[in-house]
């Protein structure tokens, strides 16, 4: 499942672990990029396909994550950017990056919201 649809999450500045590093489960979008944990379609947060050069070639690669490991990570990365951001560390309303990893930081632990 997408976090939002329409979501763009890849643009979203979240660091992803290399997939070069990770089991291949993990790599294939069956078990959470970052804790390994085993997905099901009901509870994991699709995080967008990727491209990687493997080998010389340019190969996708389709991360997601669970719900815990997810919200940590939207959260982590709205808090860098409010802090960053001239827009988002002022004022309301928020610039678009602000307010899409806050809308994917609510969403990512909650079953029954769209992801």
């Amino acid at each position: 499942m997408s976090i939002t649809p329409g979501t763009d999450v890849p643009s979203l500045p979240i660091d992803l672990p290399a997939p070069g590093g990770l089991a291949e489960a993990q790599v294939c979008g069956r078990a959470c990029v970052w804790c390994a944990v085993v997905l099901d379609n009901t509870t994991a947060i699709d995080l967008g396909a990727r491209e990687i050069d493997a080998h010389g070639s340019v190969t996708r690669w389709f991360p997601r994550s669970c719900g815990p490991c997810g919200r940590a990570r939207f959260r982590d990365a709205f808090t860098a950017h409010r802090s960053e951001c001239p827009v988002c560390s002022t004022k309301l309303p928020w610039c678009t990056t602000g307010k899409r990893l806050f809308g994917a930081f609510l969403r990512a632990d909650r079953p029954e919201a769209p992801r």
